[in-house]
């Protein structure tokens, strides 16, 4: 047991050391070295002396919500604070928090059991699911092609190691050594992309870092050639957005691939390097927001559901969601702020 310790509290340290260089540039980076901290808290809770269980408990009762954070960050393009899913994560960290310093689980009173333990217990499988739909959701949309395979390899092995932890310290079903075992491998196969330099990738890099190989003259040719064929792909989905492609309901990656007849990684490479996007929800969004917001103030007697529909929208709340996201308000108060008198 204690050899199985010691060598997943070195692949900690190794990650650790590892996500140091991206601390200072990427959330996702700072968030996830946390979220090692918090998993070396649940490896060393059985060696740990009993008047040091609050420390440990603390740590790996906060891995839930640090799983759910770092797949906000990492790939979601905006996070809200004010969510009710941020208001569960907190809870589950900081009602059992509280509740070990009022009385311990087994002399709780009732109501301070349901509070204080069952319900955060709730919420973290509740934030668990969340994380892994956050990674599902958006998994088509995503346009960073590193990015869209580190989605299963490093946070699926996360998720499923938070999820054990989650069983074992709420349902008591894990013993000490399949705890080394399980921070081990999943150590292990993240340690196998970051000790590659792909760190950057999860940590909001667009791309891979360049080469610093000297390039031959066919090379640079090929990259001239390369950089024709994108300039001129990039001219046909300019002019194709320009004629209201971006209205078509139920618009998808595929169907943008379809009508500009190129495969549909070439299609994500082009918004994502050519555009700047890294989601193509958020490329349509802004395109489809922009329209809105200019009949908002144009044709100020159209009701708002109509703008919705007529810039591609299936519903008024799918459209309020997207405008208060890129504006920073509702529809309706944009069109009071502009009107014009």
């Amino acid at each position: 047991m204690l050899i199985l310790t010691g060598f997943g509290l070195a692949c900690l340290v190794i990650l650790l050391i590892t996500t140091t260089r991206e601390l200072h540039r990427s959330s996702a980076a700072r968030v996830f070295a946390i979220f090692l901290i918090a998993s070396s808290g649940f490896l060393l809770h059985p060696l740990t002396p009993v008047h040091w269980h609050w420390l440990t408990l603390n740590l790996q009762g906060m891995l839930p919500a640090l799983f759910w954070l770092l797949c906000q960050v990492t790939f979601r393009q905006r996070l809200n604070p004010f969510s009710i899913w941020s208001a569960l994560a907190l809870y589950s960290v900081v009602a059992p928090g509280i509740a070990r310093v009022l009385s311990s689980h087994q002399n709780a009173e009732s109501w301070l059991l349901f509070f204080g333990w069952e319900l955060g217990e709730l919420f973290e499988f509740v934030i668990i699911a969340n994380g892994f739909w956050i990674v599902l959701a958006d998994w088509p949309a995503d346009l960073v092609e590193p990015r869209r395979k580190l989605r299963a390899l490093v946070l699926f092995i996360a998720g499923i190691a938070v999820l054990w932890v989650a069983l074992a310290f709420n349902l008591g079903i894990a013993y000490a050594i399949n705890r080394a075992l399980v921070v081990s491998i999943a150590g292990i196969a993240v340690a196998t992309f970051l000790l590659q330099g792909r760190f950057s990738e999860l940590s909001f890099q667009s791309g891979l870092a360049p080469s610093t190989e000297t390039q031959t003259h066919e090379q640079v040719n090929e990259d001239k050639h390369q950089a024709s064929f994108q300039h001129e792909n990039a001219e046909r989905l300019a002019s194709l957005m320009a004629g209201g492609y971006y209205r078509t309901e139920h618009l998808t990656l595929k169907m943008l691939a379809e009508k500009l007849d190129l495969p549909e990684y070439r299609t994500r490479a082009l918004v994502n390097k050519h555009l700047g996007y890294r989601n193509f929800n958020d490329y349509i969004n802004q395109l489809r927001i922009a329209e809105a917001s200019k009949r908002l103030i144009t044709d100020p007697e159209t009701p708002v559901l109509n703008i919705a529909l007529d810039v591609g929208y299936r519903s008024l709340s799918s459209f309020n969601r997207a405008f208060r996201e890129i504006k920073q308000s509702t529809p309706t108060e944009f069109r009071q702020e502009h009107a014009i008198h």
